[in-house]
């Protein structure tokens, strides 16, 4: 998974007690519209601060409201995967369909919530 498709998926903000800033429900999310593949590399999972995808990770820590964007927020993310660190800014704010918009310096996406997140079964051709 390439470093924009990781933070892009950057959708969670750490609070008080792993709170969000802003009503996001906890579970998976995927890029554009849900296509119940658990292995996609465009499915994100929120779970308390931190959001998980393919082969990377981060933490979020809420850095403000957006002025003017009712349910905007700007996070700060330190994140790690494919044996790199970085950080960066999101915003991040409810779409109209229950799922988030995510944006960050040249690049926007909508992720369309999937539901609570499961574990998913082992990869097909993966070690028995």
């Amino acid at each position: 998974m390439t470093r924009m498709m990781a933070a892009a998926a950057l959708v969670l903000a750490a609070g008080a007690g792993g709170a969000l800033a802003q009503a996001l429900p906890e579970g998976a999310y995927e890029l554009d519209a849900c296509s119940g593949n658990p292995y996609s590399d465009t499915r994100i999972e929120i779970s308390g601060n931190r959001i998980l995808f393919y082969e990377s990770a981060c933490t979020l820590t809420p850095a403000g409201p957006v002025p003017g964007f009712e349910g905007a927020y700007f996070y700060d993310g330190q994140c790690s995967g494919e044996g790199e660190t970085w950080t960066e800014r999101y915003m991040l704010m409810p779409s109209w369909d229950n799922g988030i918009v995510y944006v960050q310096p040249n690049w926007a996406g909508t992720y369309a919530y999937c539901g609570p997140a499961t574990a998913p079964a082992p990869a097909p051709g993966g070690s028995k």
